[in-house]
């Protein structure tokens, strides 16, 4: 007998099964990134693949042995993030990558840049900078309210250099004053105090 080949049975050469994967945006633009970025899985075998969709993705092993998630942006202008085993979510975990000091910012971004220091001293003498505080802005809403921009950064760890973001949700409305002002604060966090 002769089978035609529409008769035959396909067989599955290969089949995997994902553990996690991670999604990595950019906190500015909102957009996904994954060129030049390398994703580690602190505990597990396997290293990621990246899909085509741009997930770094892990395949099935023992997710206990999962102990953080280290991301090395390279030379793209995000900070190092770290993620605890607690923190990444299955199937899909996004993380928003926050810039560094050395961000190309387009028209249009609300943001400061700035130097966190100890005190204010005179010349010869340098300020102490404050290092790796975490660094927010925070805007007051119509209803007379703060709230703290979603993105979180860092003072550089040499310099106490920073940058800071403002993005608004669809149905966040800030208050703005008569000349289209917005009123902000900036927060900053070394270790537990703020």
């Amino acid at each position: 007998m002769i089978l035609s080949p529409l008769q035959l049975r396909m067989e599955l050469a290969y089949r995997r099964r994902v553990l996690f994967a991670v999604e990595l945006v950019d906190a500015v633009t909102l957009e996904r990134v994954s060129q030049g970025i390398s994703v580690a899985a602190v505990g597990l075998r396997g290293a990621p693949v990246v899909n085509t969709s741009g997930l770094f993705v892990w395949f099935e092993e023992d997710f206990e042995r999962l102990r953080r998630i280290s991301i090395d942006p390279g030379s793209r202008p995000y900070e190092h993030v770290e993620l605890t085993a607690q923190q990444v979510q299955r199937p899909l975990t996004t993380v928003e990558l926050p810039p560094r000091i050395d961000y190309p910012f387009a028209t249009g971004v609300t943001g400061l840049r700035g130097t966190v220091i100890e005190s204010q001293v005179l010349p010869p003498r340098t300020p102490e900078p404050v290092r790796d505080a975490e660094v927010r802005l925070r805007w007051l809403s119509e209803e007379a309210e703060w709230h703290d921009a979603p993105t979180a950064t860092h003072t550089d760890a040499r310099s106490g250099d920073f940058v800071s973001i403002l993005r608004f949700g669809p149905t966040e409305k800030p208050a703005i004053n008569a000349n289209g002002e917005v009123t902000v604060q900036l927060r900053v966090r070394r270790g537990e105090v703020s």
